[in-house]
């Protein structure tokens, strides 16, 4: 695991009040691929005992629930929140400041 990417406590501990809270955590993007709209989802379920469900989509609007025809259609199981957090940072196209304004914070 790359050390960089360890998220810091204060972004551990604002996801899990969230989750602990609405369950769940949603973090949608529109934007232009190419000249043509284009979508990212991406979301952390918690599944007891502390395991986390981790998924990311990108895809064309055109290509809505073809899953096929996605850029990148995921989804990961984690044993604890820090290690989702870790991949999210390290693999996936998102950053604190994502995470910061789905959940309304600074």
């Amino acid at each position: 695991m790359n050390t960089d990417a360890v998220p810091d406590a204060e972004l551990v501990a604002a996801v899990r009040r969230w989750l602990a809270d609405r369950r769940a955590l949603w973090i949608n993007r529109a934007y232009l691929h190419e000249g043509e709209p284009a979508q990212r989802e991406y979301f952390l379920k918690p599944l007891g005992g502390g395991a986390i469900q981790l998924g990311f989509d990108d895809w064309l609007d055109r290509y809505e629930d073809a899953t096929d025809l996605y850029f990148r259609h995921e989804r990961r199981g984690f044993d604890s929140l820090e290690r989702a957090l870790a991949y999210t940072f390290e693999q996936l196209p998102l950053g604190v400041g994502d995470f910061s304004r789905a959940m309304g914070l600074r």
